[in-house]
C-alpha cells in the first residue's frame, strides 16, 4: 500500500509540473504559428529576442511576486511602483556615487525598496487606513519625492561602469534562481509563511490563534519593497534610465503586472506560489513578444496593448466561473456514469431473465 501511495504522489506531481510548464509552452506555440504565418518570423528571431525576454521575465516575475506578498491576504498595495522608482533613484544614484557598479545599485536598491515598503506597512499598522486608500496616498509622496531629487534626473545606468552585468544572462539567471530560493522558502517554509497562510485563511482565526497579524503585515510590504525594487533595476537596465513620474503615474506599473500575476496565482494550485509566478510572468512575455512582431504588419503599439488586456479579461471571466465549469463537467461525469450503470443493469437483468425461461438442463 505504501508503495502504492508513493508512487501516486510521484505520479500527481509529474502532471501538476506538467501543467504548470505546459501552460507558457502553449502560449509560445500559438504565438509562434501566428507570427510565422501573417509575419514571417519567429516569436525567438534572434539573441536579442532572448535578451529580451529574460530581462523582461526577472522584472515581471519580481514586480508579480511583490504584488503576491500582500494582495491574496486582503492588501491591495497600490503604492508599489512608487517604491520602486523611488528605491530606484536613491539607492541606484548613491551607489553609482560610490562606485559600486551594477551589483551596489541593486543592493542598495533593494535596501531602499525595504525601507520604502516597511514604511508603508509601519503606517498600514499604526493608522488603520484602508491598504488601497493608503496606497494612492503614498504613491503621490513618494513619486514627488523621487522627481524633486537629482534635478528630476531619476537614475541614468548608460554608460556608466560596472552595470553592464546587469545585461548579464548569467547573473540575470543568478538573481531569478535566488529571489525563487529565498521566497519559496519564506513563503512555503518559514514560520513567516505558515503564518501568512493562516492568515490568508481567516484573520480573526489567525489572531486568536496567537499570531501577530500586525507584525507578519508589515514583513510582507518589507519583502515586496525589495522585489519590486529588483524589478526597477532591471527595468531600468533594459531602457537605460528610470524617469520619474508623478500623477499616479506609477500605478500602471502595478496593473501592468496583474496579469502575470493573476495567471501565476492560478497556475500555483498546481505548484506553489513562486513557481507558478514565474510560468506566469513567462507565459505573459511569451504573449508581448509574439505580439511585438506585428508591428511589422502596421499593428501599433495601442492595439498590441489593447489585445493583451482583452486576453487578461477572458481570462480573468474564465477565473470567475471556473467553478461553474467545474461543476458542469461533474455533472456531465454523474450523468454519464447513471447511464452506464442503468446500461449495465439492464442487460444483467436481460441475461437473468434469459436463463430463467431457458430453465435447468436435464441431465439423464
Amino acid at each position: 500500500m505504501s508503495n502504492w501511495q508513493s508512487f501516486k504522489k510521484k505520479h500527481v506531481l509529474l502532471m501538476n509540473a506538467a501543467f504548470t510548464v505546459a501552460i507558457p509552452a502553449a502560449v509560445w506555440l500559438i504565438m509562434e504559428l501566428l507570427n510565422l504565418a501573417f509575419c514571417g518570423v519567429h516569436t525567438l528571431n534572434s539573441t536579442v529576442d532572448y535578451t529580451t525576454l529574460m530581462r523582461n521575465l526577472v522584472t515581471s516575475f519580481c514586480f508579480a511576486l511583490g504584488l503576491n506578498c500582500n494582495l491574496p491576504v486582503g492588501r491591495m498595495d497600490t503604492s508599489t511602483g512608487s517604491q520602486m522608482y523611488l528605491a530606484c533613484i536613491i539607492g541606484g544614484n548613491i551607489a553609482l556615487s560610490l562606485n559600486l557598479g551594477g551589483v551596489g545599485v541593486l543592493v542598495f536598491s533593494m535596501v531602499f525598496g525595504m525601507l520604502a515598503g516597511g514604511f508603508v506597512g509601519f503606517l498600514f499598522i499604526n493608522m488603520r487606513i484602508l491598504p488601497m486608500v493608503l496606497g494612492l496616498g503614498i504613491s503621490l509622496v513618494y513619486e514627488c519625492i523621487s522627481f524633486s531629487m537629482y534635478n528630476q534626473q531619476g537614475l541614468n545606468l548608460f554608460g556608466k561602469p560596472g552595470v553592464s552585468i546587469l545585461s548579464n544572462w548569467g547573473f540575470i539567471i543568478v538573481v531569478t534562481l535566488l529571489v525563487m530560493l529565498v521566497m519559496t522558502y519564506l513563503f512555503q517554509y518559514s514560520g513567516f509563511g505558515y503564518n501568512r497562510r493562516a492568515i490568508q485563511g481567516n484573520q480573526k482565526l489567525a489572531h486568536d490563534a496567537g499570531i501577530n497579524i500586525y507584525k507578519n503585515a508589515f514583513l510582507c510590504y518589507v519583502a515586496a519593497g525589495a522585489l519590486v525594487a529588483i524589478a526597477g533595476v532591471f527595468d531600468t537596465a533594459y531602457k537605460s534610465s528610470l524617469v520619474p513620474v508623478l500623477g499616479m503615474n506609477s500605478n500602471s506599473t502595478v496593473f501592468a503586472n496583474m496579469f502575470p500575476m493573476a495567471v501565476g496565482v492560478w497556475l500555483a494550485k498546481k505548484s506553489n506560489p513562486v513557481v507558478g509566478i514565474l510560468a506566469g510572468s513567462l507565459s505573459v512575455q511569451f504573449l508581448i513578444l509574439g505580439l511585438a512582431k506585428f508591428t511589422a504588419i502596421g499593428v501599433s503599439d495601442y492595439m498590441q496593448t489593447c489585445i493583451k488586456y482583452s486576453v487578461w479579461l477572458i481570462f480573468m471571466i474564465y477565473r470567475m466561473n471556473e467553478d461553474k465549469f467545474d461543476h458542469i463537467k461533474a455533472k456531465h461525469a454523474r450523468i454519464a456514469l447513471a447511464r452506464k450503470t442503468r446500461a449495465q443493469r439492464a442487460g444483467h437483468n436481460q441475461t437473468s431473465a434469459a436463463r430463467v425461461k431457458k430453465g435447468p438442463r436435464l441431465i439423464f
